[in-house]
């Protein structure tokens, strides 16, 4: 019984982590936004394929052997323990789907680690307890503000940390990306529009689960739009790194940080 109830909790739980009401961080599971997410997606379900016949099996023949060969009146258990081609097939069979299952993972991971041709690369620097990104083709850099690119288009983020090891995880996009000190870490996603969400995946301190990401991704004209509207003036010396709301609320979060 108390088995059960915790099967029961967990698949509670499970499912609402899986929810995708507004305001929750997005999922590759359900709602997959980029390329990188469907063939992650075409993966797991590939590899559960392939698996789950196994569980199947295995639980379908132990019923069958508890009850065919149980001890009846008039007839005593079977005692044998040993059937040396049944273990042959048994042993190749899960073998031979462990490498098909590796090697397609393989070629996934591959996929991931290196991302294709760029059509924008933005640099990305995690630090307690906000994110900033750079765009180095156009001058432009924000701090604590949504991310924004365009659709359908190859994203590299080119990621570093200045204090300690943080994780930009976002899973509609497949993607979740150490940020480590004094490395450059590369990540990429191809996205189609909409507004993503997504956090800080790695224990980071006091104000780790405030860390949040928000990714939106609009048409080339709407990035284009907003791409003119944070550049300066023309005769400006600099282009903009953070607006006074970002650099404020950072400094607020930093003290908070510190007082926790």
């Amino acid at each position: 019984m108390k088995k059960t109830i915790y099967l029961i909790s967990a698949a509670a739980l499970l499912l609402a982590a899986c929810s995708t009401e507004p305001g929750d961080i997005t999922n590759w599971l359900y709602d997959p936004a980029s390329t990188l997410a469907e063939d992650v997606r075409s993966n797991f379900w590939f590899t559960m394929m392939l698996i789950m016949p196994f569980l199947f099996l295995a639980e379908g023949l132990l019923l069958y052997a508890i009850f065919k060969f149980r001890k009846q009146p008039g007839r005593q258990a079977a005692t044998f323990d040993d059937n040396p081609k049944l273990e042959i097939i048994w042993t190749l069979v899960p073998a031979v789907v462990l490498v098909v299952v590796a090697v397609s993972t393989y070629e996934l991971i591959g996929r991931i680690n290196y991302s294709p041709e760029s059509d924008i690369q933005i640099e990305l620097t995690a630090q307690r307890f906000f994110w900033k990104y750079h765009y180095p083709e156009y001058g432009i850099t924000i701090a604590e503000e949504p991310l924004v690119v365009p659709a359908n288009k190859v994203v590299t983020l080119l990621g570093t940390s200045v204090d300690v090891i943080h994780s930009w995880w976002l899973p509609a996009f497949g993607v979740k990306k150490d940020l480590i000190p004094g490395r450059i870490t590369e990540a990429w996603f191809n996205a189609r529009e909409g507004t993503y969400k997504g956090q800080c995946a790695e224990l980071c301190g006091p104000l780790h689960a405030e860390m949040l990401i928000d990714v939106k991704v609009v048409n080339q004209q709407e990035f284009e739009q907003w791409i003119k509207s944070r550049q300066r003036k023309p005769g400006a010396e600099n282009a903009p790194t953070e607006n006074s709301a970002g650099t404020e609320s950072r400094q607020n979060k930093q003290t908070d940080g510190e007082n926790l």
